[in-house]
């Protein structure tokens, strides 16, 4: 790695840090089996949110775990990569620690898995911003262009709140304001809106995970400021200044959540019918609401046959299956998941693995019902 290159990556939090960003690995896409109607919805999606630059999209994606919420927005992800004009990043809502400010939080989780490398800006840019939002300009400007690295580094920590500035620090940085609320947060990204219009993508897509996570570290009061959070990102288009219209990118949001989490915003929709709230407005914004079903056998087998294929000492996948499989395993398989994806892959690495010690033969239900008694597992 070149000095300049790792100069960067520790810049920009790229290493080590809790928030770099979630990517998958081409092997973990390999595994991608069947949900070809549901990619179709999402890559149409994709191709609306290009062509309709002054609008935001909100898709939501259901399934309890196991059911591939988190690589269906790995391949949501990867596609976006397909279109040169499309910038996406995987977002994680889980977090160790509750919050203060919810919507805030949620805003700078957006601003820290941000490559601000792979945004190319001009000078230009900013001197065009710095009418509009002079604090977000003169920060970006520093984290561009600025000559001092402990400035540039200064100003990311301080957008990306994981510093609390002094009044010396807010000098240093030539600015008055700290980042302390969703508005002023708010101008922070619609000037990344902005500088990622510069640089040529039209299109910000956000792919969250563990969506329903905010159900188990907030009050339910701070469960409606994300929602509200997430229904004013909806509308910004329609409420930036006039002189930005065109000028930003937009924003299409794929919200992965438990189906327990979709029955928690149902129960709290029906109490909103009477007292109000985000939640119905944030509904009638949402394009698209796609559940992701158990696999049926003849997925199951090729999610099966697939797994049985990959040689995780190499880290690739092979062209034949390491150990030869019978049908009944296939069958016994299927029917203890009910076609679960995760559950098939575990169970598949436990009989492999114990099948390539043992140095079996084939894989038959019979050989995978003595593994999983052995380890404890469900066998009947």
């Amino acid at each position: 790695m070149s000095q300049k290159k790792y100069f960067m990556e520790e810049e920009y939090g790229l290493k080590g840090s809790p928030f770099k960003r979630r990517i998958a690995t081409e092997l973990e896409l390999q595994a991608w089996v069947d949900r070809e109607e549901e990619l179709k919805i999402w890559t149409k999606v994709l191709e609306d949110s290009v062509k309709n630059p002054h609008t935001n999209f909100v898709v939501f994606i259901i399934g309890d775990y196991g059911m591939g919420k988190t690589l269906s927005l790995f391949k949501i992800v990867d596609e976006a990569k397909k279109f040169k004009n499309v910038y996406p990043i995987y977002l994680n809502l889980l977090s160790e620690q509750r919050p203060k400010n919810p919507g805030l939080d949620f805003l700078q989780r957006i601003f820290r898995t941000i490559d601000f490398n792979s945004i190319k800006v001009k000078k230009d840019d900013l001197s065009y911003l710095q009418k509009l939002f002079p604090e977000p300009a003169t920060i970006f400007e520093t984290i561009f262009f600025g000559s001092d690295a402990d400035d540039r580094k200064l100003c990311l920590t301080f957008l990306r709140g994981e510093i609390k500035p002094t009044q010396t620090q807010l000098r240093e940085m030539k600015v008055l304001r700290k980042i302390d609320d969703v508005d002023i947060a708010k101008e922070y990204l619609v000037a990344i809106l902005y500088l990622l219009n510069c640089s040529g993508f039209s299109t910000l897509v956000l792919a969250i995970d563990e969506f329903e996570y905010l159900f188990s570290l907030v009050p339910r009061p701070s469960q409606a400021i994300y929602l509200a959070l997430l229904r004013g990102l909806a509308d910004l288009h329609a409420k930036i200044y006039e002189d930005l219209q065109g000028k930003i990118a937009n924003m299409t949001f794929f919200i992965g959540i438990s189906e327990d989490g979709w029955r928690r915003l149902e129960v709290s929709e029906k109490i909103e019918t009477s007292t109000g709230g985000p939640i119905q407005p944030l509904k009638r914004r949402v394009i698209n609401v796609v559940r992701l079903n158990p696999l049926n056998k003849e997925y199951s087998q090729a999610l099966i046959e697939k797994r049985l294929r990959l040689n995780r000492v190499k880290g690739v996948y092979e062209k034949d299956p390491l150990i030869p499989f019978t049908q009944d395993f296939v069958d016994y398989i299927f029917r203890l998941t009910g076609g679960r994806p995760h559950d098939i892959i575990v169970r598949c690495d436990h009989v492999l693995d114990a099948g390539l010690e043992r140095r079996v033969q084939r894989l038959t239900a019979e050989f995978a019902r003595e593994v999983f008694k052995e380890k404890g597992l469900t066998y009947d």
